[in-house]
């Protein structure tokens, strides 16, 4: 299946917005021009050959299912829409997160992002949370990691 398809079926499902497709598909149009260039600076010193940057949004209830993956070459386009990447947690359990000390909205994408690009980061899992969820009385857990 095409990055473009991917793109459209995470619009259908209503993982991201239309003009969050519209941005996606600009950005997937613009870097397959430089994906060779990309390819060698995603790979980087440390040559690690990750693909995807994966976010995990589950719960043991599966009440909450959440998966999306973006390709490591949209990763600079991405920067400028990782604010709202984290919309895609629902807003209680960010909530609970929150009461227990974990605020997605510290974390630096721009950072992390870096790492990935330059093939610095050493360990793929990013963010590992598990939340406990009151009004679904079940456990939330979000994983971002690269793959």
């Amino acid at each position: 299946m095409s990055e473009q398809q991917k793109i459209l079926e995470m619009i259908e499902k209503g993982l991201i917005t239309a003009a969050e497709g519209m941005e996606l598909l600009d950005a997937l149009n613009v870097t397959s021009e430089s994906a060779p260039e990309q390819t060698t600076a995603i790979t980087g010193a440390a040559n690690h050959k990750y693909k995807f940057l994966k976010v995990r949004v589950t719960s043991d209830n599966k009440a909450v299912n959440v998966s999306v993956n973006v390709p490591l070459r949209l990763l600079t386009t991405i920067g400028e829409i990782a604010d709202k990447m984290t919309a895609i947690i629902p807003e209680d359990a960010r909530r609970n997160m929150e009461t227990k000390g974990v605020n997605i909205s510290n974390i630096d994408f721009a950072k992390i992002i870096e790492e990935i690009i330059n093939g610095t980061l050493d360990d793929p899992s990013i963010v590992d949370v598990e939340a406990w969820d009151e009004a679904s009385k079940s456990m939330i857990m979000v994983k971002v990691y690269v793959d």
